[in-house]
C-alpha cells in the first residue's frame, strides 16, 4: 500500500466520526487510530492519527518487534498555509532526520492572517515531511510522519 493511500485513510478517519480503522490488505496490515480530547480549546489541538502498519517477515529469524512499525501522521488542524520556518530567512524548524521532543515546535500554519504554532504531541524522529513549504493546505492534510524515537 502506498503512502498517498495511507493518506487518505488518515484523512477519512479524521474527517469522520470514526475512532480506529484497521485494514489487511496483500498481507499488509494498517491500523489507524484516532486521539480523542477530553476537554476542549479555543484553537482545536491537531488530532493526531496513529498508524501502525505490520508486514510479513522477510527472515523468519526476525524478532517480533521487528516486524511492527508504528509511525505518528501529524495531520493539519486547519486550512491554511504551512511554513516550515519561522521566517522565510531562517532554516525549517525540523529536518527529516532530526529528533523531536513533545512540545517542540515542528511548523507554522497561516490562517486568516494569524500564524498558529503546530507542535509535536510526542517525542520521535522526523521520518517525512509529507507538505510543500508555503503551499495551501487543507484541515486533516497529513504533513509529517514521526517515528519511534529509536527509529531513523
Amino acid at each position: 500500500m502506498d503512502l498517498a493511500k495511507i493518506e487518505q485513510l488518515v484523512d477519512l478517519v479524521t474527517r469522520s466520526s470514526i475512532t480506529e480503522l484497521d485494514l489487511t490488505q496483500d498481507g499488509t496490515r494498517i491500523r489507524i487510530l484516532k486521539r480523542v480530547s477530553a476537554g476542549a480549546s479555543a484553537v482545536p489541538a491537531p488530532p493526531a492519527s496513529v498508524i501502525s502498519v505490520e508486514t510479513p517477515a522477510l527472515n523468519h529469524q526476525a524478532s517480533p518487534a521487528a516486524e511492527a512499525v508504528t509511525d505518528i501522521v501529524v495531520p493539519a488542524p486547519m486550512h491554511g498555509i504551512f511554513y516550515r520556518a519561522a521566517a522565510p530567512d531562517e532554516p525549517p524548524l525540523v529536518e527529516v532526520g532530526a529528533r523531536i521532543e513533545a512540545g517542540q515546535k515542528i511548523c507554522i500554519i497561516e490562517a486568516m492572517k494569524t500564524f498558529i504554532d503546530i507542535a509535536a504531541e510526542a517525542p520521535g524522529v522526523v521520518l517525512a515531511v509529507l507538505a510543500e513549504n508555503g503551499e495551501e493546505i487543507a484541515a486533516g492534510q497529513a504533513l509529517f510522519r514521526i517515528g519511534p524515537a529509536g527509529s531513523s
